[in-house]
């Protein structure tokens, strides 16, 4: 979809392939991943996310990964040492598809443009959402809880967003349009936490029949306010 176009309210079109998962070349057992490797660690990989769209992960236990992926768990055990472990791989591969969209704040962002630019930006958070929900939740709560892995992976994926939102709200800052005692860097952690609640919660907020169109206009007006300050 492109940029701009509003989820929900539209025919949504075929969803890009899948980017292939982050590489390792080296398994539990320290031997080299050859080509049939590759593919058993992926087969375990997209299991996982199937699995994750129907359970809860608390629930899931290597034998239910292994059973979805077709293999023994002792395959599984090959690649991964919990389940958490593939989690965080999907979670790795949801951040490629993140790295995009500071496209949308380092562009134009002149009285005119800022509020499509900022609209643009919501709706393809809205749409990586769509795509790695399940996935995503579980970072967001296990980053929450101190987990390392999660911490670093949340860290990762956002910094690029967060990079792009920091620089643009510095210069707003510079030139009068925030309160002196505004910190930048801190404000752009929390644009960037916004747009993901308002993401995470979509269909929520669309089950009191408010249309999509309103969710994503006024989530930008606010983006533009918190970062231009006008």
């Amino acid at each position: 979809m492109a940029s701009g176009q509003t989820p929900h309210t539209l025919n949504p079109p075929p969803r890009a392939p899948r980017l292939p998962m982050p590489e390792r070349t080296i398994n539990k057992l320290g031997h080299r991943i050859g080509a049939r490797g590759g593919r058993t660690r992926t087969a375990i990989l997209d299991a996982t996310r199937r699995l994750l769209e129907r359970r809860h992960l608390g629930e899931l236990r290597v034998a239910d990964v292994a059973a979805e992926a077709g293999v023994s768990p002792s395959n599984f055990y090959t690649y991964f040492k919990t389940v958490e472990e593939p989690v965080l791989a999907l979670c790795e591969a949801a951040a490629v598809d993140f790295q995009p969209l500071s496209r949308h704040l380092d562009g134009d962002w002149s009285a005119d443009q800022a509020f499509a630019a900022a609209r643009a930006y919501v709706v393809d958070v809205l749409m990586i959402w769509r795509d790695h929900g399940p996935v995503l939740r579980i970072e967001h709560m296990l980053a929450d809880k101190g987990e390392a892995g999660f911490v670093e992976a949340r860290i990762r994926r956002l910094r690029r967003v967060h990079l792009s939102l920091e620089r643009r709200i510095a210069v707003a800052h510079a030139t009068g349009y925030h309160a002196q005692g505004l910190d930048p860097r801190l404000a752009s952690y929390e644009v960037a936490n916004l747009v993901e609640s308002v993401a995470a919660g979509f269909e929520l907020m669309r089950r009191g029949d408010t249309p999509s169109d309103a969710i994503l206009d006024t989530t930008a007006h606010i983006v533009v306010k918190l970062v231009t300050g006008r």
